[in-house]
């Protein structure tokens, strides 16, 4: 019990990076979830449906447009320092949204500041996937940050409508909306101190940085079209998302109109979505592997579909509070597996852009859906609508299933040589994105008994690691300690640019996993603490040989 409260204190520290950014996602959810439903509010007094429709395409197709272009700038700023200024700009668009609808300005006006501020909603998300590989050591580490930011995007989808629904019932949709600026506002503190250790791939002044900038959102665009096949995951993720945003505005309407609800009952029936996804979220943590991610994302959006078309068969106010659980315990499932799934195959250098393009194919479908929304509740009607949109969920999940098992099947799972490399005391500070890649550039060799691996005065150029074997080692011809598993060698002529120092040779059989130069410089020089750990033992061996020597 005490290791459990151990391991969930180090989740949940707020020293912990990881739990920061992660916090930081919890508020900014919540934020965004509690302006939701003060607009909902406003705009169908203000306005109706077709305000509130306005109100869904205004703060969701601007998003489409500025995701791409802030996810876009990660290989030329950090991470970190993009979610603190757009949670920045959030927050003071936000107050600036309570201020307007307190002093009565118009709706142009109001619906334009809640769009400014809407419209970066959509980058925190890519940006925290793609940063949290720097934070993280190891593929369980990030599948467990990956769901626990499910669950704290559950828990502010269910507190976020009920705290905006309350404070509209008792107040205000100003004072709500004062809220969300403040709840922005400890996100942002949250994310002070996080640092991520990933450097701009593309230097500010490079006359070129406009030509990356849009390969690098087309590499997303691309690496996004080959999760599934078919461009799969594209065509459902937009379904769903469309249907998310006929929810938009036909929960209102179902709410107010077919079941006579009461106004705050908005916020109530909104809260079930983030219930069912915190409960959803909760047993992700046991259904999500890394072998059954593209099943799980299918999964979760068939759990989508059936309970809405139930919903439209049997419509009744006990049944929109039971579907709509349902429709965010799928969501949990399906988010989850897409933001470990996407990064994997995106791979490191280009996962910020394959999120952000799916943010737009987000922003997209959840803006079209609102705007097309009160049309169908004018024709086919409101029920009908959510028969014919679960359907096509379910659907297209099942059309996907199996390529979905394909993914699975034959997407690359981290071996052993991840878990070796990571045993070694020169590369166990590195987050889990290094040795990724230093493990993808390493050449496993195996070397008879007997084989001279290095010799001492030639030059230095590969690092070694013993995968399997011994070997012995000796300077100026005299014996040293032999090297086992897990202990590397070569370090020394690679750091200090000086010929081998020793002669390493296999005893009995040697399996080794070496590194070049260059990677090797790249990883353990970009990571203080992996360099001072190379230095250290660099600098003992040194000393030992002296001391022999002597």
């Amino acid at each position: 019990m005490a290791e459990t409260g151990a391991r969930m204190w180090r989740a949940f520290s707020p020293a912990n990076p990881v739990s920061r950014l992660t916090v930081g996602w919890g508020c900014s959810v919540t934020s965004l979830m509690v302006a939701q439903i003060a607009m909902l509010v406003w705009t169908f007094q203000a306005g109706g449906a077709g305000l509130v429709a306005l109100y869904g395409v205004a703060t969701t197709l601007p998003a489409a447009a500025v995701t791409p272009l802030v996810t876009g700038l990660a290989g030329r700023v950090r991470g970190d320092t993009l979610l603190r200024a757009t949670a920045l700009a959030r927050a003071v668009f936000t107050a600036l949204t309570a201020g307007a609808v307190a002093v009565g300005l118009g709706a142009a006006v109001v619906v334009a500041l809640a769009a400014a501020a809407a419209a970066l909603s959509g980058t925190y998300r890519p940006l925290q996937a793609a940063s949290l590989p720097w934070l993280v050591r190891t593929p369980e580490e990030l599948s467990r940050a990956n769901v626990r930011a499910t669950m704290l995007e559950n828990t502010g989808g269910l507190a976020g409508p009920a705290l905006g629904g309350a404070l509209v019932g008792a107040a205000s949709p100003a004072v709500a909306l004062a809220g969300s600026a403040a709840l922005m506002g400890l996100g942002l503190a949250a994310l002070i101190g996080v640092r991520t250790s990933e450097q701009p791939t593309v230097a500010s002044g490079d006359a070129r940085a406009g030509s990356h900038f849009f390969s690098d959102v087309l590499t997303g665009v691309r690496a996004l079209l080959r999760v599934l096949r078919g461009g799969g995951l594209v065509v459902i993720a937009f379904a769903q998302t469309f249907t998310r945003g006929l929810l938009l505005v036909l929960t209102v309407v179902l709410a107010l109109d077919v079941l006579g609800l009461h106004p705050d009952s908005i916020g109530w029936l909104n809260a079930m979505i983030g219930l069912g996804g915190l409960v959803g979220g909760i047993l992700a943590g046991r259904l999500l592997r890394l072998a059954r991610l593209a099943r799980s994302f299918v999964l979760g959006v068939a759990l989508w579909g059936v309970p809405l078309a139930v919903l439209g068969l049997a419509p009744s106010t006990p049944a929109a509070f039971v579907a709509l659980f349902f429709v965010g315990f799928g969501n949990a499932l399906e988010d989850g597996s897409m933001f470990i799934l996407i990064p994997r195959l995106a791979g490191p250098a280009h996962a910020a852009m394959a999120l952000g393009a799916l943010e737009v194919v987000v922003f997209t479908g959840v803006g079209l859906g609102a705007v097309t929304a009160p049309a169908f509740v004018s024709w086919p009607g409101t029920t009908q609508v959510l028969v014919v949109a679960g359907a096509v969920l379910l659907v297209l999940a099942v059309a996907w299933t199996a390529d979905a098992v394909r993914v699975d099947r034959t997407t690359p799972l981290p071996g052993a040589e991840l878990a070796l490399v990571q045993t070694s005391p020169i590369f166990a500070p590195l987050p889990l994105i290094t040795v990724e890649r230093l493990v993808a550039s390493a050449r496993r060799e195996v070397h008879p008994d007997g084989t001279r691996v290095i010799v001492e005065g030639e030059r230095g150029d590969r690092f070694y690691l013993i995968e399997d074997g011994t070997a012995a080692v000796t300077v100026h011809a005299g014996p040293r300690p032999a090297i086992r598993r897990g202990e590397g060698f070569g370090e020394i002529a690679l750091l200090q640019d000086v010929p081998r120092t020793a002669t390493v040779i296999a005893a009995g059989g040697l399996t080794t996993l070496s590194f070049a130069r260059e990677d090797f410089l790249a990883a353990v020089s970009g990571n203080q603490a992996s360099l001072g750990l190379a230095r250290g033992l660099a600098g003992d061996r040194l000393a030992r040989d002296e001391r022999a020597a002597g």
